[in-house]
């Protein structure tokens, strides 16, 4: 039985992150995460967001850096 998560835990969910960004930087916030996440769905960005896809460590990297150009520091959680 594998006991590995195929979720990412509330915590490491970005949904937090987006609600904060300015509404007029949300379509660049949003293709700058999918190209991040190497992502070409809105599904699978929204899947990421949500923590019920798994991130790695360089992608989560990437995530918060693309939060921190619009001025979110604290992107995690739901």
């Amino acid at each position: 039985m594998n006991k590995t998560p195929n979720t990412t835990p509330p915590a490491k969910a970005f949904r937090k992150g987006l609600r904060e960004i300015k509404v007029g930087d949300n379509a660049a916030v949003r293709e700058e995460l999918a190209a991040a996440l190497d992502v070409t769905t809105r599904q699978s960005l929204a899947a990421y967001a949500d923590g019920k896809r798994i991130l790695d460590v360089e992608k989560a990297a990437r995530v918060e850096s693309v939060f921190r150009k619009y001025g979110v520091n604290d992107c995690w959680g739901e």
